[in-house]
């Protein structure tokens, strides 16, 4: 009878006198001798950063560690959720080099992990100027609040960067020509924005879901608000944002497709039937994706007749429709197309079936607001909007320290956030979420225990396709309370990038109240990677060196994904930290 030894013998291992293995009737003298799966199996446990130095070993070495099926089996052991595993279909065409490729994944991981930049760019873009009440940029001011504790404050919302960045693509304002460019990160190369910034003030611009949109009003005033005050026409315009395949390099051996940035315009909407004033006082937040636009709008009342509360009204656009129509050069509506009338409760607007372009869906007057328990009043919380496919969220913060003319009278014990959404028709039924932290002997300042592995795992748990893009936010739905705010006690987080596909997260925190007792205390930046443990996922994080602060937060905002971290440093320069 013929056993499985019979059948499969199992293979001897004898010692030569020259040092060398012989395993069965080979002879081996080396790691490369033996065969693929032996080689692959003891090359698992290699660190990335030993199979890369492997190659240097000899030739022999080189060509085992620099093999096509070898790097693609390095690729999938150490970096299964890096961008090129994840796109190697539609990106890297049907012959990747994967050798070139392992090779740059982990040098981008080693200085990633490490909290290390491999290279940093500055860019010069053009910035507000108080010297020129009605130049290029006028930025919306943000709340007048601010974190004070005894003599000592901090910001509790920063002002609006002049740029925007979103899937590699930064967009902003050239200093030399003046004229707007997207420019591709990973290229290198600029593209120009068909956007004509002559006698206009630029009032925030935001890149999202493939749609540039920017928000602007004529540096001329439009009409006489009253003795000390004019008008300017506001307007929104939005481009498509689309990155395509250019060509194509293909050989025997390898396959390389380059990519190229169109874009171009789809419409121009008026966000305001009269205009605002160029001032520190009005007010207005807005936030769109690929099909609507939302703008809140606040302020102050202005009437003689003794009424105080401020103004208030939320409004929902479809914008899904190009139109070539520009309102901005028909100031009378004499050029207008011509509308189906639709009429519904809440609507007050027509909606365009023939000839496309943005129409209102909803317009949520004041009365709305407060009925649904979101009118702000004197004291604000609101913090930013977000919309999903068929809601907008309004997202609310309160701090115990808040100070300033908009900080509440009667302030909450703790950090408290919420989030209230409701659906773009109608004014029900309402989605809410809250959370006040409370920090306690056991430093659990917020009671929601992995809501860094909620930030992370979101793609995980609802099985979408990897990248859409819900709220403005790639990966993360906006109807959580931001709780990442306070997630760590004492440090109150003022910004961070969330790469939720890649499993890594740069986080900014600050800590106002410790810097206060102690010099030996400055805020921090941190490298989050979400790590496989056995059955269970492991947050590794590594901090930034402490110079990082100044190069990357001084306004407050960080961008990015696991190739790079975007922010401004404190001399108003873009600041590109490349891993």
């Amino acid at each position: 009878m013929n056993t499985d030894n019979d059948i499969h013998p199992s293979p001897s291992f004898t010692k030569s006198d020259d040092g060398g293995v012989t395993i069965g009737t080979s002879k081996v003298q080396d790691l490369t001798d033996l065969s693929n799966d032996l080689f692959l199996l003891i090359s698992s446990y290699l660190p990335p950063q030993d199979c890369i130095l492997c190659r240097r070993v000899s030739r022999a070495w080189f060509a085992a560690f620099t093999s096509a099926d070898v790097s693609w089996n390095f690729m999938r052991w150490h970096f299964p959720r890096s961008r090129e595993m994840r796109r190697a279909v539609e990106e890297l065409g049907p012959n990747p080099d994967w050798t070139r490729i392992f090779a740059c994944v982990a040098r981008r991981y080693y200085y990633l992990r490490a909290a290390k930049p491999r290279l940093i760019e500055k860019i010069d873009v053009v910035q507000e100027t108080t010297a020129l009440p009605r130049g290029p940029i006028k930025g919306v001011a943000p709340w007048n609040r601010i974190l004070r504790w005894i003599d000592h404050t901090a910001p509790f919302q920063h002002r609006d960067p002049t740029w925007c960045v979103d899937d590699g693509l930064l967009v902003y304002q050239e200093t030399v020509s003046e004229r707007y460019v997207a420019y591709d990160l990973e290229t290198r190369h600029r593209y120009s924005i068909p956007f004509d910034g002559a006698e206009k003030t630029v009032r925030r611009l935001r890149l999202t879901c493939g749609v540039l949109v920017i928000e602007w009003c004529e540096r001329k005033s439009y009409h006489q608000l009253n003795d000390q005050e004019t008008v300017h026409r506001h307007f929104a315009t939005a481009f498509d944002v689309v990155r395509r395949r250019s060509s194509t390099i293909t050989s025997a051996y390898e396959s390389e497709i380059r990519f190229t940035w169109d874009i171009t315009f789809r419409s121009e909407w008026k966000i305001h039937f009269l205009g605002l004033p160029l001032n520190n006082h009005d007010r207005f937040f807005s936030a769109h994706t690929a099909t609507h636009y939302a703008l809140y709008l606040w302020q102050p009342n202005r009437s003689p007749w003794g009424e105080e509360d401020p103004l208030e009204q939320l409004t929902i656009w479809d914008i899904a429709k190009p139109s070539e129509y520009k309102p901005s050069l028909d100031p009378t509506g004499a050029n207008k197309p011509t509308t189906a009338t639709t009429t519904t409760p809440h609507s007050l607007s027509n909606h365009n079936h023939d000839h496309g372009g943005p129409t209102v869906v909803n317009r949520f007057t004041w009365r709305d607001l407060e009925f649904l328990g979101l009118r702000q009043r004197h004291t604000p919380k609101l913090r930013e909007i977000l919309l999903d496919e068929a809601n907008v969220y309004i997202h609310e913060e309160d701090h115990r320290w808040l100070a300033g003319r908009h900080s509440g009278l009667t302030p909450p014990r703790h950090h408290q956030v919420r989030c209230t959404g409701i659906p773009f028709h109608g004014t029900g039924p309402r989605w809410t979420d809250e959370c006040c932290a409370d920090g306690d002997v056991h430093m659990s300042f917020c009671p929601r225990a992995g809501a860094l592995a909620r930030l992370l795992s979101s793609e995980k748990d609802d099985g979408d396709e990897p990248n859409r893009c819900v709220g403005g936010h790639r990966n993360l739905w906006p109807g959580w309370a931001p709780c990442w705010r306070h997630e760590e006690f004492p440090y109150l987080t003022v910004s961070h990038a969330v790469d939720a596909d890649a499993g890594v997260r740069v986080v900014a925190r600050q800590c106002f109240v410790m810097e206060a007792l102690s010099s030996f205390v400055l805020p921090k930046i941190s490298v989050q990677e979400e790590e496989q443990k056995g059955e269970e996922d492991e947050v590794m994080e590594v901090r930034f060196a402490d110079e990082m602060w100044g190069e990357l937060l001084a306004k407050g905002k960080i961008a990015g994904d696991e190739r790079w971290v975007v922010g401004e440093d404190g001399d108003g320069r873009v600041t590109v930290v490349r891993f």
